[in-house]
C-alpha cells in the first residue's frame, strides 16, 4: 500500500514558545536539504508544507524541492496557532504564504497544513476561508478532538467538509479508552520501537487504508535548539537515531505526495461527505 509523506518546513525558532529576543541563527535550509537528499537517494517524493517566512527567505530552496518532483503546500506565513488568530488575520496569513510560494514555483498551491494542527474539528470558519482562497485540501484537523465520552468527531480517513474542501488527516492510531498515538509522525519514528511501529502501520492499513506521515527538518538535527519550556524537552529525544529510522521507513514503505496518493478524492468527481465532523457556527 502506498502512503503519503509530508514535511513541515519550519525553523526551530518558529515555535511560538521561543522568546522573540532569542538570537535566530537559521538552520532550516541545511536541514531541509538533508531530508531532500535522503528522499532522493530512495527515489521518494513527498509533500513539503513550507512556512511562508521560510519560502520568502529561501526561494531557491522551494524551487529545488519542486524541481525534484515534490508537491509544495502552504504551512501559513507565520507559525502561529490558527485558533489564536481572527478570521481576517488567518486569511491574510494564508494569502501571504500562497503568493510567496506560488511566485517561487510558478503554479498554484493546492494544500494547506496549519501550524500545530490547530484547526479544531467542527470549527468551520478556517475551512471556509481556505476554500474561498482556492485551496483544494486541508491536512490540519487531527481526528482526536472530541468531548469526553463521545466517539471520534472526525474520521481518520479523508472526508469532505460541507463546502467541498477535502480534509486529509494525518494517520493516528486509535487504541482502547480513547487513546490516540501519533503513528505517522517524527515523534513516532523517534520514540516507538521498530517492531511496534511496523505492527501499528499494518493495523492502520487494515482499519483505515492509506495514511499521511509527517516529519520536520529540525527533527533530523541534534544541534537544533528548542524552547526552554517543560513541554518541549521531548523534542530532543531520539534525534540522532531519526535519519536511519527514516531511511528504514522509506525502504519498507511506499510513499508519494498527498496529491498523488489521494488523487481520486481530489479529482473532480463529487463524493458524498461522511457525517463525522459536526458543524459549529462561524464567529461574528
Amino acid at each position: 500500500m502506498r502512503h503519503a509523506l509530508s514535511i513541515d518546513v519550519e525553523d526551530w525558532y518558529h515555535d511560538f514558545l521561543v522568546d522573540p529576543r532569542t538570537p535566530r541563527a537559521s538552520r532550516v535550509e541545511g536541514n531541509t536539504r538533508n531530508v531532500l537528499d535522503i528522499l532522493e537517494a530512495h527515489g521518494v517524493t513527498a509533500t513539503f508544507f513550507f512556512l511562508g517566512d521560510v519560502a520568502e527567505r529561501f526561494p531557491a530552496l522551494v524551487r529545488r524541492v519542486a524541481a525534484a518532483g515534490n508537491e509544495v503546500g502552504s504551512h501559513g506565513y507565520r507559525h502561529y496557532p490558527v485558533m489564536q488568530m481572527t478570521p481576517a488575520e488567518f486569511r491574510a496569513d494564508v494569502v501571504r504564504s500562497q503568493r510567496i510560494i506560488e511566485d517561487a514555483i510558478g503554479r498554484p498551491v493546492l494544500g494547506y497544513r496549519a501550524p500545530y494542527f490547530s484547526i479544531k474539528a467542527g470549527v468551520h470558519w478556517p475551512i471556509d476561508i481556505l476554500q474561498e482562497l482556492g485551496i483544494r485540501y486541508d491536512s490540519s484537523v487531527l481526528p482526536i478532538d472530541r468531548p469526553p465520552g463521545w466517539e471520534l468527531v472526525c474520521p481518520r480517513a479523508p472526508f469532505q467538509h460541507a463546502n467541498g474542501l477535502w480534509e486529509i488527516p494525518v494517520a493516528m492510531l486509535q487504541l482502547l479508552n480513547g487513546l490516540h498515538l501519533p503513528l505517522a509522525s517524527g515523534n513516532g519514528l523517534r520514540w516507538l520501537p521498530r517492531r511496534l511501529r511496523r505492527r501499528w502501520v499494518r493495523r492502520f492499513e487494515r482499519d483505515v487504508g492509506a495514511g499521511v506521515f509527517y516529519v520536520h527538518p529540525w527533527e533530523f538535527d541534534p544541534g537544533s535548539p528548542v524552547a526552554p519550556h517543560l513541554s518541549r524537552w521531548l523534542l530532543r529525544v531520539g534525534r540522532r537515531r531519526l535519519p536511519e529510522r527514516f531511511r528504514e521507513l522509506l525502504r519498507e514503505t511506499s510513499f508519494a505526495p498527498i496529491v498523488d496518493v489521494f488523487a481520486h478524492q481530489l479529482g473532480d468527481t463529487p463524493v458524498t461527505a461522511p457525517t463525522g465532523c459536526p458543524p459549529t457556527h462561524s464567529p461574528a
